[in-house]
């Protein structure tokens, strides 16, 4: 069976999401010694090809960083789907810099609005591992489409990704996605979460983490 475009429209969209998050937590772990982090996404897409940056700072601790994608959107029958690169940058002093890159694929069965499965994977050029998501989401709809809530839960397991040397469970997380129509092309978003940290987490010495964020999401 083929693979075809999510999208056929043959002009440029571009999309600016300004957020901020009172803790930057990734893989269930917090990146931040205190404080969160603001962020703005800045994406172009045309068909099922999307560019993107992604600037981030930290709203009280001394953090930058700079990602770069591209990723293309398929389907395949009530399969969605995408692959994606992405090039990190991370300033740690004023002439140093660590990068890394990052290979994605994504899978979703989205014939059900109300239980969606999910699988996420992303290997990385400098820890040379990946790392695998599996959830499952469900959009819950109401006022016309003005607003969405989106509950879900995942299970993550670690090859290296994370910590070098470790194959298992990295952590299970909750949380809900709120996204609000304010305007014919922006919707405010709010989302609140909470990890369970799993064994390769609790090696380490880090915990349960809860957080919020909020943003919005402005197309043209």
């Amino acid at each position: 069976m083929t693979a075809i475009p999510c999208q056929s429209d043959e002009t440029f969209d571009f999309s600016i999401n300004p957020s901020w998050d009172n803790r930057y937590v990734t893989e269930g772990a917090d990146n931040l010694d205190s404080g969160g982090l603001f962020s703005i996404d800045l994406a172009l897409s045309k068909n099922a090809f999307s560019f993107g940056l992604w600037l981030a700072k930290g709203d009280s601790e001394d953090y930058k960083e700079l990602d770069l994608y591209v990723e293309y959107a398929f389907s395949i029958s009530d399969l969605e789907g995408y692959l994606s690169l992405a090039h990190l940058i991370l300033p740690s002093e004023a002439s140093d810099e660590d990068r890394d890159n990052e290979i994605g694929f994504g899978l979703s069965y989205s014939s059900l609005h109300w239980l969606q499965p999910g699988i996420d994977y992303v290997w990385a050029s400098e820890q040379k591992s990946g790392y695998i998501e599996f959830s499952l989401h469900s959009e819950l709809i109401e006022d016309d489409s003005r607003y969405q809530l989106t509950p879900y839960v995942l299970r993550s397991y670690d090859f290296g990704y994370v910590s070098d040397g470790y194959d298992g469970i990295n952590h299970t997380e909750i949380g809900m996605a709120l996204s609000a129509l304010i305007s014919t092309n922006t919707s405010l978003e709010i989302g609140l979460h909470h990890s369970w940290a799993g064994q390769n987490l609790k090696r380490d010495d880090l915990d349960d983490e809860s957080w919020i964020n909020i943003g919005l999401n402005i197309g043209f």
